[in-house]
């Protein structure tokens, strides 16, 4: 069997047609949920969910028991589900793997068996066991990958959710939606319903998303990042400060900021070879996050590639003492940004 698309998995769920096995993984876990749900209650009847409804979870997995569940005839019923979650099939012992495969490679037509992943990675790039588990398991299974979307899809995505609850949002808006909440749908999901409510009717504007959507520390650490860039000490510092009153782990910040920085240099490296700040998107994985690049190009086109390797000289060492040092948080954070801020005020004068 192929690798499949959404749209194939679509396909099959309004024909109502299932596969004998399915292996759902990817780094968007609202649409992994989703849809698992989807094919495990199109499979089987509520009515009779009790009997042809199987479900197996975990590193200690009874493959005996998984063995018997497969074979099952069904229950009143043209056929039976098993549900196999987070299956560590890189890290199973000889044993297991190979009862593993055996069960995988002789389904019966009347059972569909769906390997959820939910928070196992699925790494063929990073792992030889996995790659070779993917290819011992492909003629026998539909393989869906289902990653984080980006970001034209998110605010559509966000638009027609924003629809179907009675409000409106324009394009712009529900960008500016994901570049405050990140690019997991399940936060944005809840940022819009929340957002839905709070408005009731009309069109959401970014004052609403201001008002009700909580924002990313990566988000807060953009808007010191600006006030640092448009030399405004006070006002960063007191969102360092706010950061600091709202408990936020000082290595989380640290994080958000270097963040900031290599987005900066990356830019600049694709730039001086030529390329566009977008190129660096494919290449780093930025999707549903481009956004960032754009923001990095805008805030460092005055710096020189040397004025940013300077920031992050900067940042290593705090980085350093934060985690090596036992200093105040808060004052090894103060002075970073003060150095940061004399970097990018030289360059002005």
């Amino acid at each position: 069997m192929p690798e499949i698309t959404e749209q194939d998995l679509k396909k099959q769920l309004k024909e109502n047609t299932f596969s004998t096995l399915y292996l759902i993984y990817g780094d968007e876990a609202y649409l992994k949920s989703y849809y698992v749900g989807r094919i495990c209650s199109g499979a089987v009847d509520d009515a009779l969910r009790d009997f042809n409804f199987h479900r197996f979870e975990g590193k200690s997995i009874d493959f005996d028991a998984v063995s018997d569940a497969v074979e099952a005839f069904p229950m009143m019923s043209a056929r039976t589900c098993v549900l196999l979650k987070d299956v560590p099939a890189d890290a199973l012992a000889q044993g297991d793997r190979e009862k593993l495969m055996q069960i995988l490679s002789d389904i019966p037509p009347t059972c569909t068996v769906v390997m959820w992943m939910d928070t196992v990675e699925v790494a063929p790039k990073k792992s030889a066991k996995w790659r070779a588990f993917l290819k011992d398991v492909a003629p026998y299974a539909d393989l869906l990958a289902l990653d984080r979307r980006g970001s034209a899809d998110l605010q559509k995505l966000i638009r027609s959710g924003a629809q179907k609850r009675g409000c409106s949002i324009t394009p712009q808006t529900a960008g500016y939606l994901v570049s405050l909440v990140g690019n997991d749908l399940t936060l944005l999901l809840k940022e819009l319903e929340k957002l839905c409510a709070y408005k009731g009717t009309g069109e959401i504007t970014p004052q609403d998303v201001d008002a009700v959507a909580v924002r990313t520390v990566e988000a807060v650490v953009f808007d010191l990042s600006k006030a640092m860039f448009a030399a405004d000490a006070a006002r960063a510092l007191s969102i360092l400060a706010q950061l600091f009153r709202q408990k936020t782990e000082p290595v989380m910040i640290l994080g958000a900021l270097i963040a900031c920085y290599v987005d900066m240099y990356r830019v600049k490296v694709f730039t001086l070879a030529g390329a566009r700040p977008e190129d660096a998107a494919a290449t780093f994985n930025y999707k549903g996050k481009e956004f960032r690049l754009r923001n990095a190009a805008r805030d460092g086109r005055k710096m020189s590639l040397r004025d940013v390797r300077s920031c992050l000289e900067i940042l290593y060492r705090c980085d350093t003492m934060l985690k090596g040092s036992g200093m105040d948080a808060q004052l090894l954070l103060e002075r970073c940004i003060t150095e940061l801020m004399l970097v990018q005020h030289s360059v002005r004068t």
